[in-house]
C-alpha cells in the first residue's frame, strides 16, 4: 500500500478558484469601463454634431433673410423647399424682447428635428434694422415642443 505522502501532489501548477474569479472580475470591469467610455464619447459627438447643425442652419436662415429685399416678406419655406425639409411650426424658441416674430419653423436634418424662430427689430433713426434667428432642439432630437432642457443657438445681425 502506498503511503498518503506519495499520493499527495506537491508544487501543483494552476489557478485557484479565487484567483480565477478575481481575474474574471478585473477583465469584466475593464470591458465595462471601455464600453461606457465609448458610449459617452458617441453621445458627446452627437451633441456636438447637433449643435454644429443648429449653428449652420441658423447661419443659413440668417444670411438668406439678410439677402432678401424686405424683412417682412422673407419666407424660408419657399426659399429652401427642395434643399431641406422645412415647414412652418406652431412651436419654437421664443423671440427676444423688443423683437417682432416673423415665424417659427421645423427643419429636419440628418434625422434631427430642429426648430427655428425668426424675429426682427425695425430700424430707428440711430440704429439699423436687426434680424435674429434662434435654433433649438430637444435632448434626443425628437419632434415636440421645446422645454427648459432644450439647447439653443442664437444669431443676431444688422440688416
Amino acid at each position: 500500500m502506498q503511503s498518503a505522502r506519495r499520493c499527495r501532489r506537491t508544487g501543483s501548477r494552476g489557478f485557484t478558484l479565487a484567483e480565477t474569479t478575481i481575474s474574471i472580475a478585473v477583465v469584466t470591469s475593464i470591458i465595462l469601463a471601455s464600453l461606457t467610455a465609448r458610449y459617452l464619447t458617441i453621445q458627446q459627438a452627437k451633441r456636438g454634431d447637433a449643435y454644429n447643425n443648429a449653428g449652420k442652419l441658423g447661419l443659413l436662415l440668417l444670411e438668406g433673410w439678410r439677402g432678401s429685399t424686405t424683412l417682412v416678406g422673407y419666407d424660408p419655406v419657399t426659399r429652401f423647399t427642395g434643399q431641406m425639409t422645412i415647414s412652418t411650426s406652431g412651436t419654437g424658441p421664443a423671440e427676444p424682447s423688443g423683437f417682432t416674430k416673423l415665424g417659427s419653423y421645423r427643419v429636419v436634418l440628418d434625422n434631427m428635428n430642429l426648430y427655428a424662430t425668426l424675429a426682427y427689430m425695425d430700424a430707428t433713426t440711430t440704429t439699423p434694422a436687426k434680424i435674429h434667428v434662434c435654433v433649438g432642439y430637444r435632448s434626443h432630437f425628437e419632434a415636440g415642443s421645446l422645454t427648459s432642457g432644450a439647447t439653443y443657438v442664437h444669431l443676431t445681425t444688422f440688416d
